[in-house]
């Protein structure tokens, strides 16, 4: 049976309240602050029996002992009420006093299962809507990337019919080595480094494989598209291009460089003109390479030139082996060639050098103090709501900075006045 705790009317003990034992400028009430949970009892209660069983740990409990878990970076529900237990402010955040039993931490595992990834898919939103409405997202320029995340699995399990996690698959991590784990495409501000958007999925996928998906439910969370999108250059395909630009995003990624089947030291397609009218190219020597047909196995088109054209040609020997050319390329292939032109301009040059330390940065953050390093719990979903906790916390982050610059401010503000109003007074009340 769902039920709600009253959070401001406490037995009377002999021990001082909690909320006196907590500074005013802790983190925890920081967060409070920007914390706005109202929502979670009208969201859950379908997922509890309203008229009958034993009362359940209140729900918005459970939400912020998950959120401290993600805030603390703490890798079991375990360590986090042992911590809760013997700390003041973890006692006053979740509204337990010193004297009233904690829930226990498989009633907590049990509420996860519960509520599944659905209800802190809700929490993430409701953090980037504060952003937003608090100014902090410009939203004219985001980044995106993909980090991977070590499963809670011996390697030797994975895949297995009997395996405890079913979900894990094995990527390639950072020091080139192959581990089971997890994938998690993020999409931040490049002016306040909020997470807006995420993605998870098992680390043996790769990172485009769902790039303007998330993009495009990103942007329409945020009611707008970018100006530009930056990402390394694994994204920067002629299909992502050409996507991205027929929704009005240029894509800050550096191009591919061209390569040629007739070998290194031979013209590439970079070499020849492409008329997107005409659908042809040119070759250096001025001849003609129309459509042929297109590959059914890959997808590209297959453009060539006419013998009697190459034959007597006499830059031939540094163009084909044959007797005629031919190119093949993507149907993506002029919006990659406007990319490739892209990129030797000064603002992608600009943009893309700030890629690192904004999108690297956010990972850093969330991986050495908030846990993203390794999976708490097996399971895709479960792996959702960490990264959802973790991204949540983020943004949290910056609101509490945004709102305690604001608070010291109006401080500030308030002990000026008074001490103008007190020199006033002892000016007046002198003879």
């Amino acid at each position: 049976m769902q039920t709600r705790r009253n959070r401001t009317n406490y037995a009377m003990t002999l021990l001082p309240p909690l909320e006196s034992l907590v500074p005013e400028d802790h983190k925890l009430r920081r967060l409070g602050r920007v914390l706005d949970l109202s929502f979670v009892h009208d969201v859950v209660k379908d997922r509890y029996c309203q008229t009958n069983g034993r009362p359940s740990i209140d729900p918005e409990v459970v939400i912020r002992l998950f959120l401290l878990q993600a805030l603390e970076g703490l890798s079991s529900v375990r360590e986090l009420m042992r911590q809760v237990q013997v700390n003041l402010a973890y006692r006053w955040f979740i509204g337990y006093e010193l004297d009233e039993s904690l829930p226990d931490h498989s009633s907590l595992s049990r509420a996860l299962d519960r509520f599944g990834d659905e209800i802190f898919g809700e929490l993430f939103a409701r953090s980037v809507k504060q952003c937003q409405s608090s100014g902090l997202i410009e939203g004219k320029v985001l980044y995106v990337d993909a980090t991977t995340i070590r499963a809670d699995l011996d390697m030797y399990r994975v895949g297995k019919p009997d395996s405890p996690d079913p979900d894990a698959r094995f990527g390639r991590f950072p020091d080139e080595k192959m581990r089971p784990g997890y994938k998690q495409q993020t999409v931040v501000d490049g002016r306040s480094r909020v997470v807006v958007g995420l993605s998870v999925k098992p680390a043996n996928e790769s990172d485009t494989s769902d790039f303007v998906e998330t993009v495009d439910a990103t942007c329409r969370s945020l009611g707008f598209y970018p100006e530009a999108l930056c990402a390394d250059a694994g994204y920067s395909s002629g299909k992502n291009c050409a996507k991205l630009l027929s929704r009005g995003i240029r894509l800050i990624s550096p191009p591919p460089r061209p390569i040629t089947y007739t070998g290194r030291d031979q013209f590439t397609t970079e070499d020849f003109l492409y008329d997107t009218h005409r659908d042809e190219f040119t070759c250096p020597a001025g001849h003609k390479l129309r459509y042929l047909n297109t590959e059914r196995w890959r997808g590209r088109r297959q453009y060539r030139a006419r013998p009697s054209a190459c034959g007597p040609c006499p830059l031939k020997p540094r163009c084909t082996r044959s007797d005629r050319r031919q190119l093949k390329v993507t149907r993506y292939h002029s919006a990659l060639i406007r990319l490739r032109a892209d990129s030797q301009t000064e603002s992608f040059k600009r943009l893309y050098r700030s890629r690192a330390p904004v999108i690297e940065g956010v990972f850093a953050e969330a991986k050495q103090w908030h846990g993203l390093g390794r999976a708490w719990r097996r399971g895709l979903c479960k792996m959702k709501v960490q990264s959802l906790l973790v991204a949540t916390v983020l943004n949290f982050k910056r609101l509490m900075a945004l709102v305690h610059g604001h608070f010291g401010l109006l401080v500030h503000v308030y002990r000026l006045l008074k001490a103008v109003l007190a020199s006033w007074r002892r000016a007046t009340a002198s003879p």
